[in-house]
């Protein structure tokens, strides 16, 4: 035999010269001459050339082994033959000759055959036979013939027996061989008979191995199979286990090669190639051991057809022993292989596919390949073409002819009809094995998104870190002076640095995105927060909701929907115990602060618990999808249409120059709509079925929220009570106009007409019409300061709770103010008692919104309809205890007028307080919507130019509309923004010069007046209303017409009629 070499030439001369006799001398000349490189190639080169003659050699040797072996068998053949044709022809010759003779003559005896001869070749060609078995035996595991080297080991047992036989038997007779003296002659037959009996374990082990091998045929398994069954002696259940337990291997070595740092789809690669394991596993059992029909199973028919006993043992004479312990063996083995019934082939099959199953989900290397997918999205992939690959005909296809043979027929759903022959259940191969890991996987990835949500979002470092306000010591004035944020989103102030825009062009992100008008109310911090909290909230909603595209989208809806409401609330709750936490230390420190130079100041701590409550209130209202997981889960079928009209809107855009082919019938986009409404109509269904009824941990949650929200403005409500009752109770003190005797700035003269007899007289009374500058200041720096933290955004509920802290500030100031004048000089005068009673009743009226405890009804109050938009409905007045002591009060002070004087003013006076009250009601509009009066009482003009309050708001409020009623009706025509600059000083200057008196006499009867100071106001308000109307959603346009409805109930008395079409557009739902 001749091998190519591919060394190159170079090679093969320094082999030789390394070879050589001269090879030491070569090689110190091949080190000195040559690099280490080609030294080492030449190495390499002389390492392979040995290693190829060795293997040559072997294959050599092997191969002229077996065919001298051959050549001396068939030269001991033909000598046999040939001297069997001499015989013959001797034979023949002889009796010729005697038939020829014709004398009688003795006929020649025949050559008898030498017994002795005869039993030493018999004996020499079972040694033989032994001989060349593990040679045959050899080229039948090389050929992977397995059933045909087990056959030949039992054959060559069965001449063992007969040659051990032999040996214990000897010669009885005279003419008998002793054929245990023949034995001897082969001293090696015992060695011999051990190495064929070694091949036992070899066939085995080959045939065990074999059937680890994936991606053979099913011949090759049964080849292997039978040889097993023969070779062990095994019966066909520990048969049927053996091919369980190597299919079981398989799966466990696709699952190991799959490492843990594998992403999603090796993962789920390798899923589907397990599974593809098991259902070819089951059909192959179907075929191997189930009798279908009337043809027998296709391990019984291998394992029991053979040829002729006569013609196993060739070359050995008269083997009728041989074959008679071989037709025994054969009936042993036929007993042995009796046909599995049917239910025990099922029960083993569904034993196994369990366990199987269990390994799939299971830990491999101490972690669970499941937890490579992260993602509901991923899980849903995964759940796809898992069950395509279940549902697939190539899987498959190995056992379409035995399926065929079967029924007759093609199978166009194979796995199905395996399973009702093999399994005989009406087995769900999802549901056994992946249904479980993959709700479990589910609920761990929940877990990690609400996990993620609570290291993402840190409360206390949010708190700690933000504070608005710099300083080292923040007095209460400087607090009051620092830059305001506009009101929030209600009110926003144009941008004096860009240029007027003409409607219709495309606006800034700033002036028509709603979400950034809500951002720049929260702030970065908490914007930030309440996103963390949506954007993961959202996350795992869309993760359900890809993962309730299957079939078992009802089963995982009743069973996942409580999981993520309770985790989420579970989450919400642990974020509102931290800021609650917070909250307590704000307060702690608040109340060290009073008593501690070195606290930390109580406006940074106020600003600390105003972020908190915007939190709150963003939580409250303005998380999106948190409502949306505690509520009803048939919510969530809007969003999964959303999502499908998202994906349709974004993949459905055609170019603007090729609409005329988006409406083909088999365009790509028709068919993308018809794939994603399949998808989603699974989830839609479960969704649609589900319970209509909200967790009730969604209103413990909103009442746990609102809660925390009123209690971090409490701390705001206590402080900026107490330092504005401080700087009232200082103004009054140091108002001299209450000793003075004479008519006070502000008053007005009021004419009494009396009849006496048949004729009049008029009295004129002086009264003051207007409350005094500090009780004005008072509310407006405490208007100012809602309109600063959020204005008409803040919940009802703190702002009452506001009025009633103010009107118990006011009523002990004014109670401790009237026992300090009667103890001490100078005395109120009957002016100053007649300014307190306004002051009081005027500001008792204002806050009378916080009145919330009520003891006392009084007669109902019937209200009028001023116009067609308001409507109120009858209420009823009630008595509160505010208003008890307020009336205490007031009896107090009328004690000091005349009877007869109290009884002449009093009518009067409350009706310059009801028409102050009216004309303040939108300055004071914060307070005046908790608690309208006065809503039958008309309004009348004033005649003291001093009654102008304009000047006191920093957004500057308006007694008229400066606008006509044709400009307010047209929606569609082109407006044009004015630019107007906003400057907070000139505001407060304002309100200086009221209380310093240096405003206009005229300014309330002048109209380029009230369009110069209402401008700013009216434009900042008619373009949030034209935001809003075309940019809020359904839900926040309801939210937004409820308040707007309010806030029309303060504004309704004192605006004209032609300005009811502008207010009434705001509270009108758009649908664009």
């Amino acid at each position: 035999m001749r091998m190519s070499s591919a060394t190159s030439a170079a090679e093969h001369r320094s082999v030789s010269l390394v070879s050589s006799g001269g090879g030491q001398r070569d090689a110190e000349s091949l080190l000195r001459s040559k690099p280490m490189s080609e030294i080492r190639n030449v190495e390499s080169a002389t390492r392979k050339n040995i290693e190829d003659k060795k293997e040559e050699l072997r294959q050599l040797v092997g191969t002229r082994y077996r065919d001298l072996i051959d050549s001396a068998d068939s030269i001991v053949h033909m000598k046999s033959l040939c001297e069997s044709i001499s015989a013959n022809i001797s034979s023949i010759h002889g009796n010729i000759r005697s038939l020829s003779s014709s004398s009688v003559a003795e006929t020649p005896t025949l050559a008898s055959i030498n017994p002795v001869r005869f039993n030493v070749y018999g004996i020499a060609c079972r040694v033989k036979y032994l001989v060349d078995t593990p040679e045959n035996i050899w080229g039948c595991l090389d050929e992977s013939m397995f059933l045909e080297a087990a056959g030949r080991y039992m054959r060559a047992q069965h001449v063992q027996q007969r040659l051990v036989k032999l040996e214990g038997c000897g010669g009885g007779g005279e003419g008998e061989v002793d054929q245990s003296k023949l034995l001897a002659n082969f001293p090696l037959l015992e060695h011999q008979w051990q190495i064929v009996e070694g091949f036992k374990a070899q066939i085995s082990q080959r045939s065990h191995e074999r059937l680890l091998d994936s991606g053979l045929g099913l011949g090759a398994y049964v080849d292997a199979l039978t040889a097993i069954a023969v070779v062990d002696e095994l019966d066909p259940k520990r048969v049927l286990e053996l091919f369980l337990d190597s299919r079981k291997t398989w799966v466990l070595q696709k699952l190991n090669a799959c490492s843990g740092g594998d992403d999603a789809g090796n993962v789920v690669s390798v899923f589907c190639g397990v599974l593809s394991v098991v259902q070819v596993t089951v059909g192959q059992v179907g075929e191997l051991f189930l009798q279908a029909l009337t043809d027998m199973p296709l391990f019984y028919k291998t394992i029991l057809s053979t040829p002729p006993a006569s013609q196993l043992f060739g070359g050995i004479p008269n083997p009728e022993e041989e074959v008679t312990l071989w037709k025994s063996f054969r009936d042993n083995l036929e007993s042995v292989m009796v046909i599995f019934d049917k239910i025990d082939i099922s029960k083993a099959c569904l034993t196994w596919l369990r366990e199987c199953g269990g390994q799939i989900v299971g830990k491999v290397s101490g972690k669970h390949l499941i937890e490579a997918i992260v993602t509901g999205a991923e899980l849903g992939s995964a759940e796809k073409l898992i069950r395509e690959t279940m549902d697939s005909k190539d899987v498959l296809s190995g056992s379409l002819d035995w399926l065929k043979s079967v029924f007759g027929s093609e199978i166009e759903l194979p796995w199905n009809r395996i399973r009702e022959l093999v399994l005989a259940d009406d087995l769900n191969l999802w549901d056994e094995i992946f249904e479980n890991a993959f709700v479990e996987r589910m609920k761990s990835i929940i877990d990690s998104r609400f996990a993620d949500l609570a290291r993402a979002v840190n409360v206390a470092e949010s708190v700690h870190a933000f504070s608005e306000i710099t300083g080292e010591k923040i007095n209460f004035q400087a607090y009051l002076n620092r830059p305001s944020t506009g009101g929030g989103v209600w009110f926003i102030e144009p941008n004096a640095r860009k240029p007027g825009l003409i409607a219709g062009n495309k606006t800034s992100p700033e002036e028509s995105d709603f979400q950034s008008c809500l951002t720049a109310y929260f702030g970065p911090e908490v914007s930030q927060i309440r996103d963390a909290v949506d954007h993961r909230c959202q996350s795992v909603l869309e993760d359900l909701l890809s993962f309730f595209e299957s079939e078992k989208a009802g089963p995982r809806l009743k069973d996942l929907a409580p999981y993520v409401q309770n985790k989420c609330y579970d989450s919400v709750s642990a974020l509102l115990a931290d800021v609650d936490k917070e909250l307590e230390f704000l307060c702690a420190a608040m109340k060290k602060g009073n008593n501690d130079s070195e606290a930390i100041p109580p406006a940074v701590l106020i600003e600390k618990s105003l972020f908190m409550g915007r939190l709150l209130f963003a939580l409250l209202n303005h998380s999106k999808h948190v409502p949306l997981i505690l509520g009803s889960p048939r919510l969530w079928c809007r969003e999964t249409m959303n999502a499908v009209s998202d994906k349709l809107s974004s993949l459905l855009v055609q170019p603007r120059f090729s609409s005329n082919t988006a409406g083909t019938p088999d365009s790509p986009g028709k068919l993308l709509h018809t794939n994603l409404r399949k998808q989603s109509s699974l989830a839609v269904a479960a969704l649609l079925k589900a319970d209509e009824k909200t967790s009730p941990k969604f209103e413990e949650l909103n009442k746990t929220m609102r809660d925390l929200c009123i209690k971090a403005h409490t701390l705001w409500i206590k402080w900026l009570s107490d330092e504005l009752s401080a700087i009232l109770l200082r103004d009054l003190r140091i108002d001299d106009g209450l000793s003075a005797t004479t008519p006070l700035r502000g008053w007005e003269e009021t004419i009494v007409k009396e009849e006496q007899g048949e004729s009049q007289s008029e009295l004129k009374i002086s009264l003051p019409s207007l409350p005094s500058l500090y009780i004005i200041s008072f509310l407006c720096r405490a208007s100012e300061e809602i309109h600063r933290i959020g204005g008409h955004v803040l919940d009802k509920s703190i702002l009452q709770k506001f009025a009633s802290s103010l009107l118990e500030k006011i009523i002990i100031i004014y109670e401790d103010f009237l026992s300090a004048r009667e103890a001490n000089e100078p005395q109120i005068s009957e002016k100053g008692v007649l300014q307190i009673l306004l002051d009081l009743r005027f500001a008792s009226d204002v806050l009378s919104g916080g009145d919330t405890s009520t003891n006392v009804e009084i007669q109902p109050k019937i209200t009028m309809n001023r116009s067609a938009f308001r409507r109120k409905q009858g209420q009823q007045q009630t008595k509160s205890v505010h208003r008890s002591r307020i009336d205490g009060v007031i009896s107090q002070l009328t004690q000091k007028l005349d009877p007869i004087d109290w009884l002449t003013y009093e009518p009067y006076l409350w009706e310059n307080e009801k028409q102050s009250y009216l004309r303040h009601a939108v300055l004071f509009g914060f307070f005046v919507q908790l608690n309208r009066m006065y809503t039958d009482t008309s309004q009348k003009l004033p005649s003291n130019s001093e009654s102008n309050i304009m000047p006191c708001s920093t957004v500057p409020r308006f007694k008229y509309l400066p606008i006509s009623a044709p400009a307010l009706s047209s929606r569609s025509t082109n407006k044009v923004s004015i630019p107007v600059t906003s400057n907070e000083s000139s505001s407060r200057n304002s309100w200086n010069a009221f209380t310093n008196g240096e405003h206009s006499q005229t300014s309330d009867l002048d109209d380029d007046s009230s369009f110069g100071v209402a401008s700013p106001f009216l434009q900042s308000f008619m373009q949030a209303g034209s935001r809003f109307g075309s940019i809020l959603s359904d839900g926040q346009v309801g939210i937004f017409r409820d308040r707007s409805a309010a806030a029309m109930s303060t504004f309704g008395d004192i605006i004209p009629a032609q300005a009811a079409g502008l207010l009434s557009s705001f509270t009108t739902t758009r649908y664009e």
